[in-house]
């Protein structure tokens, strides 16, 4: 090698590498920075493509990735040696033969962009940032969106809606029996929600000890509690409870007596404010959300004393029969799906269903029986791989991030996507990166045979 060659590769590999790696970091973080918080709506409109600011930062991080041989390689290889990668094909193939047969770019475009933003973030998370910054930066973000949805609550409107600049997107004001529904930076309440599902279990991880404890930020986890009551979502609340059922058992067994103590008094303290506090405007809007989903899930009337519209509730829950029957209508194909770009405002059973709040119906729906079933089988991969995980390894970042992936996807049932499967993606993100050590219990003594299985 001549010394002219040796001074360029000196010159390429401490000089420009270093700063090249420090202007990706920045783009790595303002990149999660836009997929967890910025709204949808805010970017470029332009005819056919609206380039919204995740875009933008998609299309940045892939400029650095693709004009740099050693990164493509990379993220080439990321994605051909990650093993959820095969469990995809199934699906990939079925959006991709709804696009052609249907006419429909959208049908493959969106899923698409969904699943290179989960590849772009393990990319940054293994290449830059590290799990421990990311589950950081994210905590931080939802500690802003926690308050940002406060401050939504007096205003009446979300903050984020002065970020509108691409219209068509932003739904508006939501009010449901006289109280206004918090939706942060999401386009429905229930999105919101969604988000919070996937939220709720960062604020028992413990960066530093590397444990899992529901009472590890416990005014980040009230806070995201507030919230779900605030978006007004019998669905979001329902799963907050079987979330915190979730977290509760799966916390460090070590904590075991104390997080009991605490539950049982907080849940005293609440009941017993609430009930004080029942003839208030806030006492009878909490009153509403509870007496609402006990009368959603055992048919009963007692949230009619708090001035919930019985009615509604009715035909909600006949709503939520009829979506089961569109698996049986006959002008709906189970093998090909409509895609994406077309309305759904049809007759089932004689009445008109115009939105699909069931975002396992909404895939049948789009992408029929193989598109539903494929994806299903992907979750359910996914899934199966974390549970394996929780008992091999005991990590309390891999229980964090499934505990919250089980809670999404079970919502999933009750609303469509709505432009949040990214928020699950981080999860699935942030678990594939995250350290998974053998778990080796301590030497056994010679009256191990006595002792208590414990299994965190």
């Amino acid at each position: 090698m001549t010394s002219r060659n040796m001074e360029l590769e000196y010159s390429s590999k401490y000089v420009k590498a270093p700063r090249e790696r420090v202007i990706f970091y920045r783009c790595a973080i303002l990149y999660l920075f836009n997929l967890y918080v910025m709204p949808q709506y805010f970017g470029i409109s332009i005819p056919m493509f609206d380039l919204t600011i995740v875009r933008i930062s998609i299309i940045s991080l892939l400029v650095f990735i693709i004009f740099d041989f050693d990164r493509l390689h990379g993220f080439v290889n990321l994605i051909r040696t990650e093993k959820m990668s095969v469990i995809l094909i199934p699906y990939i193939i079925v959006i991709f033969y709804t696009m052609v047969l249907r006419a429909d770019l959208n049908a493959l475009f969106n899923p698409f962009i969904e699943i290179l933003e989960m590849y772009l973030l393990i990319y940054v998370i293994k290449d830059s940032l590290g799990v421990d910054r990311t589950v950081k930066l994210i905590i931080a973000f939802i500690y802003l969106l926690i308050i940002l949805g406060f401050v939504e609550t007096f205003m009446k409107v979300t903050p984020f809606a002065y970020l509108e600049t691409i219209k068509g997107i932003y739904t508006g004001r939501y009010i449901r029996g006289g109280h206004y529904r918090v939706m942060s930076n999401c386009v429905h309440s229930l999105g919101y929600g969604l988000l919070l599902m996937t939220a709720m279990p960062f604020a028992g991880y413990d960066v530093e000890k590397k444990e899992f404890n529901i009472f590890r930020r416990p005014l980040l986890l009230v806070g995201i509690i507030v919230n779900i009551f605030n978006t007004g979502s019998r669905s979001s609340l329902g799963v907050m409870f079987v979330e915190l059922a979730l977290m509760l058992f799966l916390s460090d067994f070590k904590y075991l007596k104390n997080n009991l103590l605490i539950t049982t008094i907080s849940v005293i303290v609440f009941f017993a404010v609430t009930f004080v506090a029942q003839s208030t405007p806030l006492g009878k809007y909490i009153l509403l959300q509870l007496t609402s989903l006990v009368d959603s899930v055992f048919d009963t009337q007692y949230s009619v004393k708090y001035g919930a519209d019985y009615q509604q509730l009715i035909q909600s829950k006949a709503y939520r029969e009829l979506l089961k029957s569109i698996y049986k209508v006959d002008w709906l194909n189970p093998i090909l799906g409509i895609g994406r770009k077309r309305a759904f405002t049809s007759l089932v059973d004689g009445r008109v269903v115009e939105s699909i709040d069931d975002f396992y119906v909404a895939e049948y729906v789009r992408y029929a029986y193989p598109g539903m079933y494929s994806y299903l089988l992907y979750l359910a991969y996914m899934g199966i791989r974390m549970l394996k995980d929780i008992f091999m390894t005991r990590s309390a970042i891999v229980r964090a991030a499934f505990i919250g992936a089980v809670a999404y996807c079970y919502h999933l049932t009750i609303a469509d996507s709505l432009q949040t499967l990214k928020y699950l993606y981080i999860l699935f993100a942030i678990y594939v990166c995250c350290e998974k050590t053998t778990y080796i219990p301590p030497e056994k003594g010679k009256y191990h045979k006595n002792r208590k299985f414990i299994l965190w």
